[in-house]
């Protein structure tokens, strides 16, 4: 068994002519006097300027990072670090705010997120929203490799990542003795070689995920990729998370939440086994999708793979904590549990809870070449539209358009595109509409 060997063989970004540009925050960077991070301007200044590694930050304001698609030729935002890829060493505190529509194409380099190294680091209190973030190994929204005792909390994303290797939708690696806590991720998550995750790519060496959840789809090329994690290694721990995602990967070491487990620990965990389209997993319990959206599943020690109940508002069932993390309902995240501490963003694809529904099914073969079958039914006379959509959420080609009478059919799609052309080798979504509403969550096709 091929496991990970660490660390790090990683391409460097060394930006010709590097240079501190944009403003510099108020205040002097001190833990008394931070600076006040208020403008996309002062996070270019973050990211140019190498003095600035060790001190500490508060956003002020949510800031609008569209702009950043225009920067350096296309290639995006520079990650905060200096030439020499030194480390981020202080702290970050986003008081609650977001930063919006942050973008980097770096697609052959390695290290690519809003941070790149974290050593002794504190993040928290940030959201990273509709990002589109592209990069080779080492990859995560927020920092591509939280490292050495570093720390995140309360921080979450929602957007689209790619990679190749240790690819994450919130970090890409988390190593050495750092932690994750009450964190989330939503959006699409693709890797084209192994080691992916909704919320982390990596997780090793004694390193810790907690109260944190994903609702990302997630697919690679290869293995180990997870609905949460794609590889838990090295006496690191899970604990109390849990993924919904659709979980799509083409070789070995796929799990609803875990890709694998080495020599760690996962517990008090659980995943979708309906929407992740995956019964086993590396660590963690599958639930139905009804269980997921159950406060007693995660506050009920009758729940098999409950061995310490979450900390629920309102102590239900066998609930004594008085933290008050967790919180469920009122459709408030599609159903399933959210952090009380951060706000809910992002789109999630409910199926029509009703008897008798529409139903996608598993195409085969999968991967396939050249051509597959979508299988589907529905409960009475419809409109159907299948459509298939590339890993950027963008439609690639409209399958299926007809009344069709209520019962079983099938149609086979032979990888060709709106435009006539076949499409590339990768990983590719189908989802099903009904009278021109979306009622299924989305499942993953692979063209080899």
């Amino acid at each position: 068994m091929e496991r990970l060997s660490f660390f790090f063989v990683i391409t460097l970004f060394l930006s010709a002519g590097l240079f501190a540009d944009g403003t510099e925050p108020i205040g002097s960077g001190t833990e008394a006097d931070p600076y006040q991070v208020e403008t996309l301007d002062n996070l270019l200044w973050m990211s140019t300027n190498s003095s600035s590694l060790d001190k500490h930050y508060i956003q002020t304001t949510d800031i609008d990072a569209s702009d950043t698609q225009n920067w350096n030729d296309g290639e995006g935002f520079s990650p905060i670090r200096d030439e020499s890829g030194t480390s981020f060493t202080g702290s970050y505190n986003g008081q609650f705010h977001f930063i919006d529509g942050l973008y980097i194409n770096r697609p052959s380099v390695g290290g690519q997120g809003l941070f790149y190294f974290t050593n002794n680091a504190v993040i928290e209190n940030l959201g990273i929203i509709n990002v589109n973030l592209s990069g080779h190994s080492y990859v995560g929204v927020l920092v591509a490799i939280n490292g050495n005792n570093s720390s995140i909390n309360n921080c979450y994303s929602t957007g689209s990542v790619s990679g190749s290797l240790s690819v994450g939708g919130l970090v890409g690696t988390n190593q050495n003795n750092s932690t994750i806590s009450n964190c989330y991720s939503t959006g699409i998550v693709y890797g084209a070689d192994q080691y992916v995750g909704g919320l982390v790519g990596v997780n090793l060496d004694s390193s810790t995920i907690s109260n944190s959840y994903s609702i990302a789809d997630v697919s690679v090329v290869n293995d180990y990729v997870g609905g949460l994690v794609g590889l838990n290694q090295n006496n690191s721990t899970i604990g109390n998370c849990y993924s919904t995602g659709n979980v799509c990967g083409s070789n070995q070491y796929v799990g609803g939440l875990v890709g694998d487990d080495y020599e760690s620990t996962v517990s008090n965990s659980f995943w979708d086994i309906e929407t992740s389209n995956q019964t086993t997993s590396a660590g963690g319990t599958g639930k139905t999708t009804a269980e997921m959206k159950t406060v007693a599943t995660f506050t009920s020690l009758t729940t098999i793979g409950l061995n310490v109940p979450w900390d629920f508002v309102g102590n239900p069932f066998d609930d004594i904590g008085n933290e008050d993390y967790w919180d469920i309902g009122n459709l408030i995240n599609g159903g399933y549990p959210f952090l009380v501490s951060l706000p809910v963003v992002g789109t999630y694809d409910v199926m029509t809870e009703i008897l008798e529904v529409p139903e996608l099914n598993s195409n085969y073969p999968n991967p396939f070449n050249p051509e597959t079958t979508i299988s589907f039914s529905i409960p009475e006379d419809s409109n159907v539209d299948i459509s298939i959509y590339n890993i950027k959420g963008q439609k690639v080609k409209t399958i299926a358009h007809n009344q069709y009478e209520k019962g079983n059919h099938s149609i086979v799609w032979n990888g060709i595109d709106e435009s006539g052309e076949t499409i590339v080798s990768g990983v590719y979504f189908y989802k099903l509409y009904v009278n021109g509403q979306s009622i299924s969550v989305k499942k993953c096709l692979m063209l080899k």
